[in-house]
Parts: structure tokens; sequence; C-alpha cells
């Protein structure tokens, strides 16, 4: 590929002398590996192909810096070996891992007509490591999802600790009137409640390594996985119009009933919270499309801005803004969801705008 990268680059030099007319982009979208051209001064994204928006997970990516792309830990962030080569011209490689596959991740100088360095061509070829390869990238790759689950744990706990053990030290010093201490209780109950979330978060992380070629399955009916669960949501949340709607009579397909019940759990969770305040609506819908099964949570809550709808779906992402800053959590939710879909042969929709709500489509082959 050394050769084939050297070749690209020389051709997108001569390219790009037109100020990127259209033989950059036919360039890029007929190279058949992930490519993109990155500006040199702020590691902006000029242009790019559709697999490379693939790997970045926004089709948008065109005109954003990586630093807003990616999240810190992600491979492709490190500023470093981009601006290695703008200053030194000389081209870096390295062995990556993406979800799970190794690749050949490449970045080469794009001289300009003052023959600097102007802009990077970027890209990723996928490798058959050798066994020792990949299980050291592997290892790296698990390395830094510790470090960055424990520093988003460590985070988010010690919020509602904080509130727990000053109210407790106030109550357990005594003086408070019945009025503050009920405001006391109650703000503990509220913060325990939190916790109680978060550790139930930290074990589901602990189990992701279940969603693989050896998950459990069997024969089961959506329909007998969504109705139990949209019928605790409404006694739980009396304030809340939460209606259910069976197109289907039945929705049989194979599948793991414990992993299918906490995807739909999480869309039901995240219509319920993210929202202005405890009044509203939610509309659930399983329904028949083509080959599959579609269940969609549409909600009239807060709603997510399109150019952070790219990041719903990364683990441990979490896009506050001042109406969602004191909610908790891992940034672990959608992305669950996104890994049983694919677990299950399916995928994930999101149809959102800020202020007009948002809905999740979840799509599952049929049996």
């Amino acid at each position: 590929m050394d050769r084939r990268s050297e070749a690209l680059a020389q051709l997108l030099e001569t390219a790009l002398s037109e100020r990127f007319a259209t033989p950059v982009i036919e360039l890029l979208q007929a190279t058949p590996i992930p490519v993109a051209v990155v500006q040199v001064t702020d590691l902006r994204v000029l242009a790019l192909n559709e697999l490379m928006a693939g790997v970045f997970h926004r089709p948008d990516a065109a005109g954003l810096t990586i630093s807003a792309l990616l999240p810190p830990a992600h491979p492709l962030s490190d500023p470093r070996p981009y601006r290695s080569v703008s200053l030194k011209g000389r081209s870096h490689s390295a062995t990556i891992v993406i979800d799970g596959q190794t690749w050949e991740w490449f970045i080469r100088p794009l001289k300009g007509e003052g023959r600097s360095v102007e802009h990077l061509l970027t890209g990723m070829v996928a490798q058959p490591a050798a066994p020792l390869d990949v299980d050291v990238a592997r290892l790296r790759e698990t390395s830094t999802t510790k470090t960055e689950f424990l520093n988003v744990a460590a985070h988010e706990l010690r919020t509602p600790l904080s509130v727990i053990l000053g109210y407790g030290s106030l109550l357990a010093q005594g003086g408070l009137n019945l009025e503050h201490q009920k405001l006391a209780g109650a703000r503990i109950y509220e913060k325990a409640r939190q916790l109680s979330r978060l550790i139930m978060d930290m074990s589901l992380v602990g189990r992701l390594d279940e969603l693989g070629p050896a998950m459990a399955k069997e024969n089961l009916d959506l329909v007998d996985v969504i109705e139990p669960m949209v019928s605790e949501q409404q006694r739980r949340f009396a304030d809340l119009a939460i209606d259910l709607r069976l197109d289907v009579l039945a929705a049989p397909l194979t599948g793991n009933s414990y992993w299918l019940h906490l995807a739909v759990r999480e869309l039901l969770d995240n219509a319920i919270r993210f929202r202005p305040g405890p009044t509203g609506r939610i509309d659930v819908v399983l329904a028949g499309s083509g080959a599959s099964w579609t269940i969609s949570v549409l909600d009239d809550g807060l709603g997510i801005d399109p150019q952070h709808q790219g990041r719903l779906f990364k683990r441990f992402a979490r896009i506050e803004t001042e109406a969602t800053g004191h909610l908790v959590g891992l940034g672990i939710g959608l992305y669950i969801v996104q890994e049983v879909a694919k677990a299950h042969g399916g995928r994930v929709l999101v149809d959102s705008r800020p202020g007009a709500g948002s809905e999740f489509t979840l799509e599952l082959p049929r049996r």
C-alpha cells in the first residue's frame, strides 16, 4: 500500500493546486480505503470519502477539526503525528485498532506551490496483522478504554457522593428543623438513586464482551419484550403520556431477550430523562418494514443538535448542555443500544432537532 498511497499523494498534490476542484473529491471517492485530506494549520478535514466518514461516524465530517470529530482516546485523534508530518515533511505510519479491527494508519505530507507542507493525506488499510501485533494493539486499546472508563466513573461518582456526605453530616450533627430534615432526606434519596444508576451502568460495561458471536440467542417475540416494559414505565411516570402502538400482532425473531430488553429500556429511559419538565408525550411503535422489525421511540423532549449526533453512539461520550448538565451517567446507554443492534444484525437510527424532540429507531432482522 506504500506505493499506492505515494501515487495518490502525488495526484492529490496536483489536484490541490486547483483549490479543491472536483478532481480531489473524485480521487478520494475512487480510493477503496478510508482516506481524508486534512488542513495543516488547524487539522480541519477538508475532504474525505464515504469510507472515512464511516470511520468518523459523521457524514458531515468535512469542515470539522479532528478534535471536534473524535474523542481524545480515539487512535486517530492524537495531534502529534499530524504535527510531526507537517513539520518534518516525512510520512508516518502505525498499527491501530478501532472497534476490534486492526488497521495500518498512514499520514503523508502534501506540498503546495512553495514546496511547504500545506495539507496532509491520512488513510487506513485493513490489516490481517501478525497475531502478536494484533494482541499488542488490542491490549493498548483495552488499556486506553480502562483508563477512560475510570476517569469518567470517578468524575460522575464524585458529585452525588459529595451531596450525600454533606447532607448526611448535617443530619448527624442535629439541629435541623423538620422541614430541613425532610429536604436533606429527599436530596440523599435522590442522589442515592443516581449512584444506583451509575453502579448499574458500571456493571454493564463489564458485560459488553457478551455482545459477540457467542452471545446466547433464542426464538422470541418482540411484543413480549416491549409490552411489559412500557406498562411499567406508564405506572412509574404517571405525568407522562406514554403510548404503545403495535402495528403487528407478533414480531418473531432470534435474539437475546436480556440485551434486547436493555436496549429498548435505554431508549425509553432517555426519552423520559432528557426533557425540560416532568410532563410530555412518548410514543413507542413496533412495526414491520421489509425484512426488519422496527421499534421507534418518539418523544417531545429537548432534542439534539445535528452537529452532536455523530457522538451519540460513541462509548463514554456525553453531550452536555445547560439543560442536561445536571444529569448523571457514564455515556454508555446509546453505545449499548448500538452494540446490541449490531449483535443482532441490525442498526439504530436517530432523527432529532433541538426543541423538537427525538426519534430513535431500532431495526432488527426478522427471524
